[in-house]
């Protein structure tokens, strides 16, 4: 058995020991592997380094969403990490999207702060499934994205939430799509993707 050195940690995952800034978050040392830090709401969250499934991934909807932005002559872009959505207000929020669109109108309203998108797109992993799908989930709702995009490739499957109101509330109404499925956009009517493509290049 061995002691380990006592000292203070530079970093604290826990807001009852202090919370962040942007600021703060910006300086903060790049963690190690790969990973990356997020903020939401002041609370400091470590986000592991993607699996190889996602450059597939990734690869695919780029080229599918790129090929009817310019076809349909639609003006907006498509933004990969380390862009980012983030806002001051509060304590602080801070998120790397896999994927996400801005729109022309959105990226004019917005100017220089990104503070939403109108379609995020994350790609779950093991160690990250839950945290996408509740925490961050809600954290772009609550930033105004439109559209949500969470792909499975365990699963095989495309959930697709859309931006609604429920009792007054902002709500996300859920649509899941599995094999022979074609998931659908509401923010860019016409655009789809095809489960079965999509994860067609995971199995070679």
């Amino acid at each position: 058995m061995q002691a380990l050195d006592t000292k203070v940690e530079e970093v604290s995952f826990s807001p009852l020991l202090r919370t962040y800034t942007l600021e703060e978050l910006w300086a903060l040392p790049e963690p190690p592997d790969r990973a990356h830090y997020e903020l939401i709401g002041g609370l400091l969250f470590m986000v592991p380094p993607p699996e190889d499934a996602h450059d597939y991934i990734d690869a695919h909807l780029n080229k599918s969403l790129a090929k009817f932005l310019l076809a349909e002559n639609t003006k907006g872009d498509i933004l990969h990490p380390r862009a980012s959505i983030y806002s001051d207000a509060g304590a602080g929020t801070y998120l790397e999207p896999d994927m996400m669109y801005v729109s022309r109108e959105l990226r004019q309203r917005l100017g220089r702060k990104r503070t939403s998108a109108d379609i995020v797109f994350e790609y779950l992993s093991r160690s990250n499934k839950v945290y996408d799908r509740t925490t961050k989930a809600d954290t772009y709702m609550a930033l105004g994205v439109r559209e949500l995009w969470l792909i499975d490739h365990f699963d095989r499957t495309i959930e697709v939430r859309y931006a609604t109101v429920y009792k007054d509330k902002p709500a996300w109404e859920v649509w899941l799509f599995t094999k022979g499925d074609w998931a659908e956009s509401r923010v860019l009517p016409g655009w789809r993707v095809s489960v079965d493509e999509l994860f067609a290049d995971l199995s070679l």
